[in-house]
């Protein structure tokens, strides 16, 4: 059983995925991809999208085009949708999860250190968390960019426990997806997963301190 005590008393450091965690943002990209598509009467297989989500992969082609349309006209048409997406994103700000604003809130409370560790460009996850105006509450943004190896590898979180200066146990990871709870178990560190799309495995539920249905009872955690 988590004891909350010794979480509290022990975390220095939390790193944050932000798509799907913290923002709105995954529910937000699937939907729009599959009603586009759906628009122009075209099939494609959106489980192959989700597979995806949290990482840096790129979607197979040849598995997600269910047209007579080639598989470049296909990804040219899915950019393009992304691309749109992503600017109406940052104009009418993004989401928010439910209790995102009390977990920070509780931790800045305690001088917990907070960081972002997320397979998003750089570019668009400045503007997403400026977006949302919560870009302040951390300290710096660890991207996939900057790593050799993206989620579900352990790379992006231990690089962002070492430019905190943090050791990997007194750290705690926030994840929604299976890549990003893979890649804090493989960087032994602990973590909590609260699911957004995808569900966890049993190998990541197994292996998580906890499973959240939101940010909410992250926070009672720290309060």
């Amino acid at each position: 059983m988590l004891d909350k005590n010794i979480l509290k008393s022990q975390t220095e450091l939390v790193i944050f995925d932000m798509d799907g965690l913290m923002l709105d943002t995954e529910r937000y990209f699937y939907l729009g991809i599959e009603e586009a598509f759906s628009r122009e009467n075209i099939q494609v297989n959106m489980e192959e999208y989700k597979k995806t989500l949290g990482t840096v992969n790129k979607v197979e082609m040849q598995k997600f085009n269910q047209s007579a349309y080639a598989d470049e006209e296909i990804d040219k048409m899915k950019e393009d949708v992304v691309a749109r997406l992503r600017e109406k994103l940052c104009q009418d700000g993004a989401p928010v999860k439910k209790g995102l604003k009390e977990l920070l809130d509780a931790l800045r409370a305690r001088a917990i250190k907070r960081v972002v560790a997320t397979s998003t460009p750089r570019v668009w996850a400045e503007k997403y968390l400026a977006s949302a105006e919560i870009e302040k509450e951390f300290a710096y943004i660890v991207t996939g960019e900057e790593v050799r190896a993206g989620k579900p590898q352990p790379d992006i979180f231990l690089k962002a426990a070492e430019k905190a200066g943090v050791a990997p146990e007194k750290c705690l990871i926030l994840e929604d997806s299976y890549a990003g709870g893979l890649a804090a178990k493989r960087a032994g560190i602990p973590y909590i997963i609260v699911p957004d799309i995808n569900p966890p495995s049993k190998e990541i539920k197994g292996s998580a301190l906890f499973v959240a249905e939101s940010l909410c009872e992250v926070a009672a955690l720290f309060k």
